[in-house]
Protein backbone atom coordinates (compact mmCIF):
# COMPACT_ATOMS: atom_id res chain seq x y z
CA UNK A 1 0.00 0.00 0.00
CA UNK A 2 2.97 2.70 0.86
CA UNK A 3 4.60 1.11 -2.56
CA UNK A 4 1.59 2.60 -4.41
CA UNK A 5 1.33 5.75 -2.39
CA UNK A 6 4.86 6.82 -3.26
CA UNK A 7 4.19 6.08 -7.06
CA UNK A 8 0.97 8.47 -6.95
CA UNK A 9 2.97 11.26 -5.08
CA UNK A 10 5.80 11.15 -7.93
CA UNK A 11 2.95 11.28 -10.09
CA UNK A 12 1.06 14.34 -8.85
CA UNK A 13 3.80 16.93 -9.49
CA UNK A 14 4.27 16.35 -12.92
CA UNK A 15 0.42 16.55 -13.40
CA UNK A 16 -0.15 20.08 -11.36
CA UNK A 17 2.62 20.98 -13.74
CA UNK A 18 0.68 19.71 -16.62
CA UNK A 19 -2.20 21.46 -15.43
CA UNK A 20 -0.64 24.95 -14.97
CA UNK A 21 0.91 24.93 -18.55
CA UNK A 22 -1.96 24.48 -20.02
CA UNK A 23 -3.86 27.19 -18.64
CA UNK A 24 -0.63 29.35 -19.72
CA UNK A 25 -0.95 28.06 -23.20
CA UNK A 26 -3.59 29.95 -24.19
CA UNK A 27 -2.92 32.51 -26.77
CA UNK A 28 -4.54 35.95 -24.89
CA UNK A 29 -7.84 36.80 -23.96
CA UNK A 30 -11.05 35.64 -25.49
CA UNK A 31 -12.92 38.60 -27.58
CA UNK A 32 -16.19 38.18 -28.97
CA UNK A 33 -16.23 39.33 -32.56
CA UNK A 34 -19.22 41.84 -32.26
CA UNK A 35 -20.67 42.17 -36.26
CA UNK A 36 -21.16 45.76 -37.41
CA UNK A 37 -24.83 45.01 -37.13
CA UNK A 38 -26.95 43.33 -35.19
CA UNK A 39 -30.45 42.98 -33.44
CA UNK A 40 -30.00 42.25 -29.65
CA UNK A 41 -33.25 40.58 -28.25
CA UNK A 42 -34.03 42.25 -24.74
CA UNK A 43 -36.39 41.50 -21.74
CA UNK A 44 -40.62 41.88 -22.84
CA UNK A 45 -39.16 40.96 -26.86
CA UNK A 46 -37.94 44.35 -27.22
CA UNK A 47 -35.50 44.66 -30.30
CA UNK A 48 -32.52 46.52 -30.00
CA UNK A 49 -30.70 47.19 -33.24
CA UNK A 50 -27.04 48.16 -33.08
CA UNK A 51 -25.48 49.68 -35.87
CA UNK A 52 -21.33 49.82 -35.19
CA UNK A 53 -18.64 51.55 -37.11
CA UNK A 54 -15.65 51.25 -34.34
CA UNK A 55 -13.04 52.09 -37.32
CA UNK A 56 -15.06 55.59 -36.43
CA UNK A 57 -15.33 55.47 -32.78
CA UNK A 58 -19.28 55.32 -33.17
CA UNK A 59 -22.54 53.47 -33.10
CA UNK A 60 -25.87 53.89 -33.89
CA UNK A 61 -28.95 52.39 -32.13
CA UNK A 62 -33.15 52.98 -33.11
CA UNK A 63 -35.15 53.92 -30.52
CA UNK A 64 -38.41 54.67 -31.31
CA UNK A 65 -37.65 54.74 -34.71
CA UNK A 66 -35.25 57.34 -34.07
CA UNK A 67 -31.55 56.77 -34.74
CA UNK A 68 -29.57 57.75 -32.15
CA UNK A 69 -25.69 58.32 -33.16
CA UNK A 70 -23.33 57.86 -30.19
CA UNK A 71 -19.19 58.12 -29.74
CA UNK A 72 -17.24 55.30 -28.17
CA UNK A 73 -16.08 55.69 -24.94
CA UNK A 74 -13.36 53.91 -22.39
CA UNK A 75 -14.87 51.23 -20.53
CA UNK A 76 -14.77 47.98 -18.81
CA UNK A 77 -16.67 46.36 -21.26
CA UNK A 78 -15.98 45.27 -24.26
CA UNK A 79 -17.57 48.36 -26.12
CA UNK A 80 -19.06 51.30 -24.71
CA UNK A 81 -20.84 54.36 -26.37
CA UNK A 82 -22.18 57.31 -25.45
CA UNK A 83 -23.81 61.08 -26.25
CA UNK A 84 -24.74 61.95 -22.80
CA UNK A 85 -27.98 61.39 -22.80
CA UNK A 86 -27.47 57.46 -24.05
CA UNK A 87 -25.54 54.86 -23.07
CA UNK A 88 -24.77 51.87 -24.99
CA UNK A 89 -22.69 48.65 -23.22
CA UNK A 90 -21.36 45.61 -25.79
CA UNK A 91 -19.96 43.00 -24.26
CA UNK A 92 -19.63 39.94 -26.02
CA UNK A 93 -23.13 38.36 -26.84
CA UNK A 94 -25.02 40.87 -24.36
CA UNK A 95 -26.11 44.71 -24.48
CA UNK A 96 -27.93 47.39 -22.66
CA UNK A 97 -29.02 50.83 -23.33
CA UNK A 98 -29.68 53.26 -20.58
CA UNK A 99 -31.28 56.54 -20.83
CA UNK A 100 -29.86 59.31 -18.52
CA UNK A 101 -28.88 56.43 -15.92
CA UNK A 102 -32.23 54.13 -16.31
CA UNK A 103 -32.35 50.94 -18.28
CA UNK A 104 -34.59 51.09 -21.50
CA UNK A 105 -33.23 48.36 -22.75
CA UNK A 106 -31.51 45.24 -21.24
CA UNK A 107 -30.25 42.42 -20.47
CA UNK A 108 -29.71 42.12 -24.44
CA UNK A 109 -28.09 39.16 -25.80
CA UNK A 110 -27.51 37.98 -29.31
CA UNK A 111 -30.20 35.82 -30.83
CA UNK A 112 -27.30 33.86 -32.83
CA UNK A 113 -23.58 32.83 -31.79
CA UNK A 114 -20.97 35.24 -32.58
CA UNK A 115 -17.54 33.79 -33.03
CA UNK A 116 -14.65 34.74 -30.85
CA UNK A 117 -10.82 35.29 -31.53
CA UNK A 118 -8.10 35.82 -28.72
CA UNK A 119 -6.28 39.05 -28.33
CA UNK A 120 -3.10 39.03 -27.05
CA UNK A 121 -2.36 41.71 -23.98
Amino acid sequence: MARHATRTCLRLPGLVAAVLLAGCALPGVEITALPARIDYVCANKLVLPVARAPERGMAAVLVDNQEIVLRQKDSAVQERYGNGEYSLYLDGERAMLERNGQVIFGPCVSPVPLPTYYRIP
